[in-house]
């Protein structure tokens, strides 16, 4: 495939991601203003907290199976796919007896009682997702892109409207944890219509297990690190801060998170299966995706660029006054976003390259930047030195990646390097012309917490 070819073809794709992920993450943006309406920062903390441990029951156990089916030339074989899906069933089933009969400890571990009573619930995701139909990485393999973003508006429209109406029916947590119990039964559905014919049986064929086990080992170890990374700042802050704090940040979370949500969904639905496809080494996989990375990376640094400029204005036209504390907190988050961004395209390459060891480390290496840190910054700035260490923490795990990349020939270092300089220039460039027309005021008070902590120094 040629430079020109790959620009097209992702081009085409990327139309596709780019619509479906605008309004998706537009109906999910909506959600959580109208939530935010109707319910309490306490209850988006509390919420936070369950998500967090759902998610790390999920990844301390993921052993790559959409991966695999993604990236193995045999993935689209009935035998491997009835023996993914069927150690996903059983993996999905004992995560749920997990978080089912651990919820006490959870809860007195987090200090928050409630949590007993809402994670026997929250269980059930566990199960459905279980036996979600493996047509979802069916499809991403074949890159079936419009298939999969019909499906993901769908869901996310039934997700706005069933915990809408359950927050106007309950206006509690219930309505947060049925909402998304109920949203993981929808996607359950719905998952069996993505690929016409395709039914699953329980089966173990041995030599898919072996294969399934050689390259998820790697990703079993790069999803813990991976939780432990992505998910530091949601463990440590909820033992440090107040749940209405804890709240308001995850409101800014949401919002930083939009943005490397969609270079991820590029990543593992475009990027990764086109990589894998290739069939090449590392310099020619190079070769073919510089200049269509190089575009693509240039477009995002500017689009990144004018939402940190405007982003306290985002919260403040967006939120009430209970949440504008998120305006001061999004900013900074969004810088570690970029380099977010840079590691995801990055990562994405290597696994397509069937190289994942380096996204394992590289995970290791921001775990332990932030374990010795956070900690560090916390105390001795507060919540606001927490933040702009986990923003840092990106830059430490790009670092690392960039070394394997580059081993593998696949290092772009001086391409993110200049990216890296038109990002931090747009976002002067954009701030400085909304500060001369009166629409914002100036830098400083973009990052005032910041300046404060630098005026601390």
């Amino acid at each position: 495939m040629s430079v020109t070819s790959f620009t097209k073809t992702a081009v085409v794709k990327i139309g596709w991601t780019t619509i479906s992920y605008a309004l998706v993450q537009a109906i999910r943006l909506l959600n959580n203003i109208v939530l935010a309406r109707i319910l309490a920062p306490p209850l988006f903390g509390l919420m936070l907290i369950v998500n967090t441990i759902r998610v790390g029951i999920e990844l301390l156990s993921d052993v790559g199976i959409g991966q695999n089916i993604v990236s193995n030339p045999k993935g689209s074989t009935p035998e491997f796919l009835d023996t993914a899906w069927t150690l996903q069933v059983a993996r999905g089933l004992v995560l749920g007896l997990a978080c089912f009969f651990s919820s006490n400890f959870l809860a007195e571990s987090f200090g928050h009682p409630e949590l007993s009573h809402v994670l026997p619930i929250a269980a059930l995701f566990f199960i459905f997702t279980g036996f979600d139909s493996t047509g979802r990485f069916l499809a991403q393999k074949h890159l079936l892109v419009k298939r999969l973003s019909i499906f993901e508006v769908g869901i996310a429209l039934f997700s706005f409207v069933t915990h809408v109406t359950l927050a106007l029916i309950t206006p509690t947590i219930w309505a947060l944890v049925l909402g998304s119990v109920l949203t993981g039964a929808a996607a359950l559905i719905a998952s069996f219509f993505l690929v016409p014919g395709l039914r699953h049986r329980i089966m173990i064929d041995p030599p898919s297990v072996r294969e399934l086990i050689t390259f998820g080992k790697w990703i079993f170890l790069s999803s813990i690190v991976y939780f432990l990374a992505m998910n530091f700042d949601r463990l440590y802050l909820s033992l440090q801060i107040s749940l209405t704090q804890l709240g308001i940040f995850g409101i800014a979370r949401t919002l930083a998170d939009m943005v490397s949500l969609f270079v991820s969904r590029c990543g593992s639905l475009l990027l990764f299966p086109m990589v894998a496809a290739m069939n090449v080494e590392g310099a020619e996989v190079r070769r073919r995706l510089q200049g269509g990375r190089r575009q693509l990376l240039l477009a995002t640094a500017i689009a990144l660029g004018l939402f940190v400029a405007v982003a306290d204005l985002v919260v403040a036209l967006l939120y009430d006054s209970r949440y504008q504390a998120a305006g001061s907190i999004l900013p900074v988050l969004l810088l570690g976003t970029w380099f977010a961004i840079l590691t995801t395209v990055n990562e994405s390459i290597l696994i397509g390259v069937r190289k994942p060891a380096g996204s394992a480390l590289a995970n290791v290496a921001k775990f332990l930047f932030y374990l010795g840190a956070v900690p560090l910054a916390f105390g001795a700035f507060g919540l606001s030195g927490a933040i702009v260490v986990l923003s840092a923490g990106e830059v430490a795990k790009y670092a690392v990646l960039w070394f394997f990349g580059r081993r593998e020939h696949l290092g772009f270092g001086r391409d993110d390097l200049a990216l890296t300089a038109v990002f931090l220039l747009s976002i002067l460039g954009f701030r400085s012309l909304l500060a001369t027309i009166g629409v914002t005021r100036g830098l400083g008070e973009l990052f005032p917490e910041a300046a404060a902590m630098l005026a601390a120094v």
